[in-house]
């Protein structure tokens, strides 16, 4: 049965290609293939990013989008968000830090840093800065989903069924019942094809990490979509907030006597 048409790129933010984010536009694509450590621009939410061309992708610096556009938060926060959504950073080369700190990207003094893809980027910066508002989808549609975790398990993710994190929305291929993410990571069926594989740890927030589309090779837009949809119910767009002004004053006060808080 042909799986339902997703929505056209007006419809859902975050299942178009880059270059349809209305907030601001990336960078035009290049005519030229793109060369190793070759330098760019990308223009993210208004803010210049500096680029740097890894194993043949445009990755950005996640230090410099941390310092910029991510300053209100946290390095635990936005650690943990990037972990959340599946976001894999490449260290950088001492040949390519030095090229990110001659573009201004990185202090001299920076020893390390780690790239991500521009679809990485905005899916982070978007988990704090958007609205993260669901992706449009069709009532009846639902994502092939699997996970590997003991002996593993696939079922159908249900968008429309999932309307908070603890949502039963996830419909098992081989016993019907539903589930939610978090529970359907322990939920497993020894299938004669099946391998066992030791779950890392028993942590029922790891789901977005765990849980994948079925197809190994999905189309953009839904891939897209299903990152949207594993954004929701992820921490919100908290802002910190700032420090208040008697909160300076006692900082201020314990590092004049020594005392740091």
């Amino acid at each position: 049965m042909d799986k339902p048409l997703l929505p056209g790129p007006n419809d859902a933010a975050m299942a178009t290609p880059p270059s349809s984010f209305q907030q601001d536009p990336m960078t035009p694509p290049r005519s030229s293939p793109l060369k190793p450590n070759q330098v760019g621009q990308v223009i993210l939410y208004g803010v210049p990013i500096v680029s740097l061309v890894i194993d043949h992708q445009e990755r950005l610096c996640l230090a410099q989008i941390s310092n910029t556009l991510l300053k209100n938060y946290s390095y635990n926060e936005i650690h943990n968000r990037r972990v959340a959504l599946g976001i894999t950073c490449v260290q950088c080369t001492p040949v390519q830090l030095e090229i990110l700190r001659r573009a201004g990207a990185m202090p001299i003094s920076s020893r390390r840093c780690g790239m991500i893809t521009k679809r990485e980027a905005e899916r982070l910066c978007k988990s704090f800065l958007g609205e993260n508002s669901p992706p449009k989808l069709p009532d009846n549609f639902a994502f092939d989903v699997t996970h590997e975790c003991a002996w593993g398990c696939r079922g159908s993710f249900i968008p429309a069924r999932y309307n908070s994190s603890r949502a039963k929305c996830i419909k098992c291929s081989y016993c019907n019942m539903y589930f939610s993410p978090n529970k359907f990571i322990f939920h497993s069926h020894r299938t004669p094809e099946a391998k066992y594989t030791q779950p890392d740890a028993a942590n029922f927030n790891s789901w977005r990490r765990h849980l994948k589309l079925t197809d190994k090779t999905p189309p953009d837009d839904l891939a897209f979509a299903w990152e949207d949809v594993k954004a929701m119910f992820n921490g919100g767009s908290r802002k910190r907030a700032l420090p208040t002004e008697s909160f300076l004053c006692l900082r201020d006060r314990r590092a004049g006597s020594g005392v740091l808080a």
